[in-house]
């Protein structure tokens, strides 16, 4: 069994580049529609909370790597808030760029990949075309997919969740 370090243990052990990103992520906003939470910084703290509570290092480690494009894509959109179209191309290619240390760090790179590449995707499942289900579906890491949506999910931010990293 891997042990799953505390976020701020796995930033010091990341790449400089990665530790750029997150120190960035406590600095973008996002768009209060989504995230009552505030930053992306704190954002990605309750997600990986969330999924290191399950003990598998392919979710934690999606969960570091998932909204670190915000960084590069977060602007003021058309109706005053904030938007970052396409964060997970970015944060999909960090993962890819660092699936030696995805590797490292006991998780299966291609896993990871997949859950950042898809995450924004299989939030809108229920709502997809049979065909376009069905070619998701086919996705190995479905079911890691349906999992971390859950995590990522900030509708269901506890008050606990919410004071803890305020």
């Amino acid at each position: 069994m891997i042990k799953i370090p505390a976020f701020d243990e796995l930033i010091q052990k990341a790449p400089k580049e990665l530790q750029v990103y997150h120190k960035k992520c406590d600095e973008t906003e996002q768009g209060t529609d989504w995230h009552a939470e505030g930053c992306v910084g704190i954002h990605n703290r309750i997600v990986y909370d969330r999924a290191k509570n399950t003990g598998d290092i392919n979710l934690v480690l999606g969960a570091f790597f998932h909204d670190l494009g915000k960084v590069d894509t977060s602007a003021p959109n058309k109706k005053g808030g904030i938007s970052a179209i396409g964060h997970e191309r970015v944060s999909a290619k960090l993962a890819e760029k660092y699936s030696s240390w995805i590797e490292e760090m006991g998780g299966d790179a291609s896993a990871v990949y997949e859950i950042v590449k898809e995450h924004m995707r299989i939030k809108y499942f229920d709502v997809m075309k049979k065909a376009k289900q069905e070619k998701l579906r086919q996705n190995p890491y479905f079911k890691e997919l349906l999992q971390f949506s859950d995590f990522d999910n900030m509708k269901t931010l506890t008050k606990d969740e919410l004071n803890r990293y305020k």
